[in-house]
């Protein structure tokens, strides 16, 4: 990892996956925790799952993905209430995460989807030197790669 800079409002944040190798935690069986209650029924396990053809709805980029993975985007997120004030804000932040594809999001832009708190107070979880569920800025050269 490169030099640390201070996230600010504008800095985009995502699920860093090489957290998840480093950490020792198996990504896929948190990704199985948070299927809304139908789907977990459906995938009994996070092994022998298949990957699966995903459409990409802004690109129609045709994508191979992980059955679990896309089954929370296109069942699991369209629940009213999978993104709710009920979840802590890591939770609900690690689901916004998981029902966008991991797109990177800003502090400003996560309020769009969590708006029961500011984005202030997403940045300050966020930015903290704890690293919940991977969620971390991304390195500030990709940074300037997403801006252009």
């Amino acid at each position: 990892m490169g030099k640390w800079v201070k996230p600010t409002l504008n800095t985009k944040f995502h699920i860093d996956m090489d957290w998840w190798a480093e950490s020792g935690k198996d990504f896929r069986i948190f990704l199985r925790s948070q299927l809304c209650p139908r789907c977990q029924e459906r995938f009994a396990s996070h092994v022998a799952t298949e990957m699966v053809d995903w459409v990409d709805p802004e690109t129609a980029e045709v994508k191979r993905t992980d059955a679990l993975w896309q089954c929370l985007r296109t069942e699991c997120a369209n629940e009213p209430d999978y993104i709710s004030e009920r979840l802590p804000l890591v939770a609900a932040v690690f689901r916004v995460f998981l029902a966008n594809d991991n797109k990177p999001l800003t502090p400003q832009e996560l309020y769009q989807h969590i708006p029961w708190k500011l984005p202030e107070t997403i940045l300050r979880t966020l930015a903290g030197s704890q690293v919940y569920l991977g969620i971390r800025p991304l390195p500030p050269d990709e940074q300037e790669n997403k801006a252009r």
